[in-house]
């Protein structure tokens, strides 16, 4: 027992800050929200207990399953499209002498989204940017809104997929390629029974991942719409941000919260099942 103590304050001074870091920033306010979705606050005075009220309101409120369905879309465009890209741009750099490119390919990612959302709204402005040629403002319509800033972010995001699965493809032996060379295979060949499960994975990890960021979008619809136009692009971490700032109902937007944690925490539980069933991942 004394040499447990003894390790325990030995690594402590390592340890100490991070987990006080993660108590603090992380396990605390997870617990407030998770206690102040039963009770009524407005942020002033003392919050008052009302049950599970605030679940029933929200869970009826048009406004939360519109955003929720609005997330939902928004992972499955994020679940594809910018994963495909990613994969056959980095096997096309495997193939080629283009990894020069790699720089290029990633550097939207180091952009401020909030300069990269406006460079967009002006781009998609109806009056002097793409609006003015297609005959419709992209942001300011209810069936393109929460597409055209979508594509905004694929556009931003792809180049990051890019390389991570660039440097997955790095790690696979070459003699698996030139074995298959051998044998009369193609490029898509190679790319389908070589990269493919070779890098799975990897494509796996950034799939479950990628299912919790999108959950947490905030950002880029807040820059663009800030929801709108009438809820068209409203997300569940925009729509939390109303309720918590603009409407004072915490106890409420403490339920939105937990919603998007719920989603995270499945997205997690995959991930630890796939793990426990002896997937690489």
């Amino acid at each position: 027992m004394k040499n447990r103590i003894k390790k325990l304050f030995a690594i402590l001074p390592f340890i100490g800050p991070a987990l006080a870091i993660n108590v603090f920033v992380i396990l605390v306010p997870s617990i407030l929200t998770l206690i102040l979705a039963f009770f009524e606050w407005s942020g002033l005075g003392s919050p008052v207990f009302v049950g599970i009220k605030n679940f029933s309101i929200v869970f009826s409120d048009p406004d939360f399953l519109q955003a929720l369905i609005h997330n939902i879309i928004w992972t499955g465009i994020f679940l594809t499209i910018p994963v495909a890209m990613g994969l056959g741009v980095a096997e096309l750099l495997r193939t080629t002498r283009w990894q020069f490119l790699e720089p290029l390919y990633f550097f939207p990612v180091t952009l401020p989204v909030v300069i990269v959302g406006l460079i967009w709204s002006y781009i998609y402005n109806p009056i002097k940017g793409l609006g003015k040629f297609i005959g419709i403002g992209l942001l300011g319509n209810v069936s393109t809104a929460l597409y055209a800033i979508a594509f905004a972010n694929i556009w931003a995001w792809w180049g990051f997929l890019c390389v991570v699965f660039y440097s997955a493809i790095q790690g696979i032996s070459k003699e698996l390629y030139e074995a298959a060379i051998l044998d009369g295979a193609n490029n898509f060949q190679q790319f389908w029974h070589i990269t493919l499960p070779q890098i799975s994975p990897t494509i796996v990890f950034m799939e479950i991942m990628t299912i919790i960021w999108s959950f947490q979008v905030f950002d880029w619809v807040w820059v663009t719409t800030q929801g709108g136009p009438a809820g068209a692009s409203e997300l569940l971490a925009t729509l939390l941000y109303k309720r918590a700032f603009y409407s004072y109902k915490i106890g409420e937007a403490s339920v939105i919260g937990l919603v998007i944690a719920i989603f995270g925490s499945l997205a997690v539980g995959i991930l630890y099942y796939l793990r426990q069933k002896g997937v690489e991942v």
